[in-house]
């Protein structure tokens, strides 16, 4: 049995919906499944190495050096504010990624949020990453942090995940799960920002 991971999506800050394809002899099945076994801290923390790129391809840090060095050290830009050597990555969360193979090639895809002034938090989708395009500069550490990420939530599937106790330190955060991408949220998002403007 051979199994694919093709999606994961955060719900809240705690479980993890997922998608993966299970290939048995000749037979492949694509699953969809969701668990509320909270996620360990090391899967959280591959969500968090995706940022940069994130923040980057969708043109929200154009800082080509500090993107690099937040990609080569996340210790000192991605887990602790608190110690960061700059705070710009903590208005990012990066909340799912999906990869769709077309005519033999894998496109990435990342959904996240950005933490606004007022509080609030607009999320958006990326454009689909070509995983060959050498016009990216950080491709491969892409690909790596992709690959990483992927294992985590294989290991979360085989039972690597945080203990139960933790779910009173995020209690009702459960609920707070941010939206999938549609054309209707979308829409709706543009007719009440335009109504606000009014």
């Amino acid at each position: 049995m051979n199994i694919t991971i093709k999606k994961a999506s955060l719900r809240g800050s705690l479980f993890l919906s997922y998608d993966f394809e299970q290939q048995d002899a000749d037979v492949k099945n694509l699953i969809k499944t969701s668990s509320d076994a909270p996620i360990h801290d090391d899967l959280r923390n591959a969500y968090r190495r995706l940022i940069p790129h994130f923040a980057f391809i969708c043109e929200e840090v154009k800082d080509e050096e500090l993107v690099r060095k937040a990609i080569e050290n996340p210790d000192a830009y991605l887990y602790d504010r608190e110690v960061a050597s700059d705070d710009t990555f903590f208005k990012f969360r990066v909340a799912e990624f999906s990869i769709e193979e077309k005519k033999g090639f894998e496109y990435l895809h990342l959904f996240g949020c950005k933490s606004l002034a007022t509080f609030q938090e607009v999320c958006f989708s990326s454009p689909k990453i070509h995983m060959e395009d050498t016009k990216y500069p950080f491709r491969n550490e892409l690909a790596k942090n992709i690959e990483d990420l992927k294992a985590e939530v294989l290991a979360y599937m085989q039972g690597k995940q945080a203990p139960k106790t933790q779910l009173e330190m995020f209690e009702g955060e459960e609920e707070e799960e941010t939206p999938a991408p549609t054309k209707k949220t979308k829409k709706a998002k543009a007719e009440s920002a335009f109504q606000e403007a009014e």
